[in-house]
């Protein structure tokens, strides 16, 4: 009689197998965890180190142009600064009869020449700087207030050699202003649109710190608006100002800043007790 050869497995082998198959499983779910672990600590490091850049490309951007003898910084602090941002640069192209009204180029023309930027929108209540040439003074900017926003009903005509098209010429930007600019100012005059502006460090309602920005307006039902964040999260004391003079002494006098050093710290997400720093210095227009 002959016997047919057993087929499948015993349970030995079995045994051997499914063994052999966890210690496999648990290794290549561990590697797999690991490598979790560590795209999720580089994209924390990541994370971090870019918002200390923010910070600095930031602060680099708002104060490098400040100009603090002028009052271009109204307030300073370990945590915050109040300054004169800038919303909005361009030139003179007309002036009204009665010097209270101007005309400036639009903001797109079709020689492609900047003449006109606007970053913000502007409001009634905003600041206009005038650079007028004073005999003794030299270039002074004249401060006015606008009345009302910005109007499309302007003209700046092709012969100030500000706009080469008809509809560019029918496209400027009229301007109101509280007072008559002063007779030794004309056309060509570079003009900014100003507000008063504040970044602070602040704790959310997250109870994480985040670099905010408010700005202020007397003509509004309430002159400050509400702060909103702009970039973090940063450790506590993650955005630290020192304020200098010409002489490399630190300072507290608004008007005597000519540098300011920021240092921006960021926690890691995955990793509270490893920070990231960036330390950066803004020499200010004096």
């Amino acid at each position: 009689m002959i016997c047919a050869p057993r087929r499948g497995a015993s349970l030995v082998e079995l045994i051997v197998v499914i063994t052999l198959l966890a210690i496999l499983g648990t290794a290549t779910l561990s590697i797999v965890i690991h490598q979790e672990r560590f795209y999720r600590a580089q994209s924390s490091a990541i994370g971090s180190r870019a918002t200390v850049r923010d910070a600095a490309s930031l602060f680099q951007t708002e104060l490098r142009a400040l100009t603090p003898e002028d009052g271009d910084l109204y307030a300073i602090g370990s945590s915050a600064v109040e300054y004169r941002a800038t919303l909005a640069q361009s030139v003179v192209c007309t002036i009204s009869p009665s010097r209270a009204r101007i005309t400036i180029p639009p903001e797109h023309l079709a020689s492609g020449a900047p003449l006109t930027w606007i970053g913000t929108q502007v409001e009634a209540g905003d600041t206009l700087l005038v650079l007028a040439t004073d005999s003794t003074l030299g270039d002074v900017w004249q401060r006015h207030v606008l009345t009302a926003p910005p109007s499309g009903a302007g003209s700046c005509p092709t012969a100030t050699g500000f706009t080469m098209t008809a509809a560019d010429a029918a496209a400027g930007l009229t301007l109101a202003l509280d007072s008559p600019l002063e007779s030794t100012i004309e056309p060509g005059a570079l003009v900014r649109i100003v507000r008063r502006a504040r970044y602070e460090l602040y704790r959310a309602s997250d109870s994480r710190w985040y670099l905010g920005y408010l700005d202020c307006l007397s003509t509004r039902a309430t002159p400050c608006n509400i702060v909103q964040p702009v970039s973090g999260p940063y450790a506590s004391g993650g955005i630290h100002f020192a304020y200098l003079d010409l002489a490399g002494a630190e300072t507290a006098d608004p008007f005597r800043v000519a540098r300011i050093d920021v240092l921006a710290i960021a926690a890691r997400r995955t990793a509270p007790d490893t920070l990231d720093s960036l330390a950066t210095t803004i020499a200010l227009r004096n």
